[in-house]
């Protein structure tokens, strides 16, 4: 089964714009190695509302934008058992802005990466999460 070296993401606000930045290296195993296992990659932007200090109002966590296309291949292991990965997108700034109307700044963002095993593999989803980003918006 692969696993997910540390999730960084970096965040720039830039006028009317967000870049994003999210790296971390996928590790497979010597199994993943022999039988060439591929796996469904999903890198997703989250809005944290359930740290300490987020009022009951501010609802549970959510997905704000996808990093990874729609149709994206299959990562599959090459010729090393690491392979560094890393997303790139720009956002309308606001579309990052979680906390509206009595919730307080700033706004919390997480990077979350998931990996499926694709079929015929067998095994389940593997997950990781970038530490809290904080944004001052609006």
């Amino acid at each position: 089964m692969a696993r997910i070296g540390p999730v960084k993401l970096d965040v720039k606000i830039k006028g009317e714009t967000a870049n994003v930045n999210v790296t971390y290296d996928v590790l497979f195993s010597k199994t993943d190695m022999k039988n060439k296992q591929a796996y469904e990659e999903e890198c997703r932007l989250i809005g944290d509302d359930t740290h300490r200090g987020d009022p009951p109002e501010a609802g549970g966590d959510e997905t704000l934008e996808f990093l990874t296309p729609l149709f994206a291949k299959d990562i599959k292991p090459g010729r090393t058992e690491t392979m560094a990965r890393r997303h790139k997108k720009s956002f309308r700034a606001l579309d990052l802005n979680e906390d509206l109307n009595a919730i307080p700044n700033p706004d919390e963002i997480r990077a979350l990466v998931t990996l499926r095993p694709s079929p015929p593999g067998k095994g389940r989803a593997t997950r990781r999460e970038s530490p809290m980003v904080k944004l001052k918006m609006g």
